[in-house]
């Protein structure tokens, strides 16, 4: 275990211009990989991200997400699923069984629990889209603990990006309320490529845009580093936040997203990059 202090500027737009933001934040836990997913970071308050405890993992994991209904966080690796400890960086393996078509080649993977089923999904940058239903899933349903392959992810017709292969590596869903499962949730995801804000539907893989990622109504360009989640203390509010890096910056930011429009607002420079997960919860 490591404490070391990200060399951050948090926004003054933040703190001068939008108290309420602040206000939505505070008390919000963030989880992120770093290191190509060797170390894990932990934040027990996103709203003051620059001290935080880092850990060495076993294993490098490919991506993270908190599961709102038991409060644990799961890690994704090549063949494996695991419980990761946020307090010692502790990997479980918990023997999830990959169908033979169950994979994700090179690059980015986004994962996040849609809160309705209790189960996460796994996307990943070259299109792979695949779920994990954990153990104890359903009512002796057979694909308890099992990872599955449904329809890779592709643009709508007469979307903005249709025709376009999508970059996706990250997603969230909405209504992630802590202890509880929801009555619906929605799909969010970000594509690398076509620098957007898009929805996914589940096992169909259709994307549809929301709208250009932009900071103060200028488009921005993002790569594919860093991951999204979205916390929600009640049923239908939503606090969406991602690590993101813009092309050409050798640091990542943290952000809150509007899940309407795509448009950003940086709370804190991390003041490091190469991000390749971010989970985040309403305490540790």
């Amino acid at each position: 275990m490591k404490t070391f202090k990200l060399a951050l500027t948090t926004s003054v737009a933040l703190t001068a211009a939008m108290p309420a933001l602040a206000m939505q934040h505070a008390g919000t836990s963030g989880y992120a990989l770093a290191e190509d997913g060797k170390t894990l970071v932990t934040m027990a308050d996103i709203a003051n991200p620059g001290e935080v405890m880092t850990y060495d993992l076993d294993m490098p994991l490919r991506a993270i997400a908190y599961r709102p209904v038991t409060g644990q966080l799961l890690g994704y690796a090549d063949g494996m699923i695991y419980e990761v400890n946020p307090l010692t960086g502790d990997l479980t393996d918990l023997g999830a069984m990959f169908m033979d078509d169950a994979m994700i080649g090179e690059g980015a993977v986004a994962f996040d629990f849609n809160n309705q089923i209790d189960a996460v999904r796994a996307v990943g940058a070259d299109g792979a889209n695949l779920v994990y239903f954990p153990d104890g899933f359903g009512d002796g349903d057979e694909r308890a603990n099992s990872v599955r392959r449904f329809t890779d992810t592709f643009y709508a017709e007469g979307d903005m990006s249709e025709g376009a292969d999508p970059l996706i590596f990250a997603n969230a869903y909405t209504n992630a309320i802590d202890g509880m499962t929801a009555s619906s949730t929605a799909q969010y995801a970000i594509d690398a490529r076509a620098n957007a804000l898009v929805t996914l539907a589940n096992n169909a893989g259709e994307l549809a845009s929301v709208g250009y990622l932009t900071i103060d109504g200028e488009a921005v360009d993002v790569v594919d580093w860093g991951g999204f989640d979205i916390v929600s203390p009640e049923e239908g509010m939503d606090h969406a936040f991602a690590i993101l890096q813009m092309d050409g910056d050798s640091t990542a930011g943290l952000y809150s997203v509007d899940l309407s429009t795509g448009e950003l607002m940086m709370l804190s420079d991390l003041g490091m990059g190469g991000f390749t997960g971010f989970a985040a919860s309403k305490g540790m």
